[in-house]
């Protein structure tokens, strides 16, 4: 984790294998709402992180860099599950205050048969 952390510090940073791993979830982030999930000097990723205890970054490929306006960014949470699971709400949450009906838009109820962890749409 520190490795990507100070990888930061010189530019763009992807996780290889993060489909892979059980200590991760990404979401897609749409490009109008990145700098309100950021917040000031990712003052607001870092709230989101000391309230769940998660470490939390966007992964750019070096080459994605500039895509244009309509595109995403990739935020990838790190930590256990039940903590990267209320991070993930509370960054959908923020995205559609901002760009409502991004996750919402054609949801519909769904109760989890998953014994252990799950989430319910209610």
């Amino acid at each position: 984790y520190m490795k990507w952390l100070f990888e930061q510090l010189e530019g763009p940073v992807w996780v290889d294998g993060w489909e892979d791993r059980d200590d991760c979830t990404v979401v897609e982030i749409p490009a109008d709402c990145i700098g309100y999930i950021t917040g000031a000097r990712r003052a607001t990723l870092g709230f989101m992180e000391e309230e769940w205890g998660v470490l939390m970054f966007f992964m750019n490929k070096s080459e994605d860099k500039g895509r244009g306006r309509g595109g995403s960014e990739k935020l990838i949470i790190f930590g256990p599950q039940r903590a990267r699971r209320g991070a993930e709400l509370k960054v959908m949450s923020g995205v559609e205050t901002k760009n409502p009906g991004v996750f919402t838009r054609g949801v519909r109820e769904k109760v989890s048969d998953v014994k252990g962890f799950d989430t319910d749409r209610m």
